[in-house]
């Protein structure tokens, strides 16, 4: 049986000073084995929060991609954000 692509779709709050380096970090995903595509969204009334509609093969490679990076790099990236965030994975039905 063929498996179905899943949706990962994350909200960011980021810092107002890295809002479009955050915008920006999101091609990175583009290089990723099992990436499909993605969407980044700017909330109306606050435009430091954003939400990244990503779609990939399966849950495990948008999990290798996180873990792809090293503990440096991710913490610079998440230094970028000014609060915790939300994600969750969804799968068409």
């Amino acid at each position: 049986m063929n498996q179905k692509p899943i949706i990962h779709i994350g909200t960011l709050h980021a810092k107002p000073e890295f809002t479009e380096a955050l915008i920006q970090s999101f091609e990175g995903l583009k290089q990723a084995p099992g990436y499909i595509s993605h969407a980044c969204y700017r909330d109306i009334e606050d435009e430091n929060k954003l939400t990244l509609v990503e779609k990939w093969e399966n849950k495990k490679d948008h999990e290798n991609f996180i873990n792809s990076f090293p503990k440096e790099v991710m913490e610079q990236w998440l230094n970028m954000l000014s609060k915790k965030g939300e994600d969750a994975y969804y799968q068409a039905v």
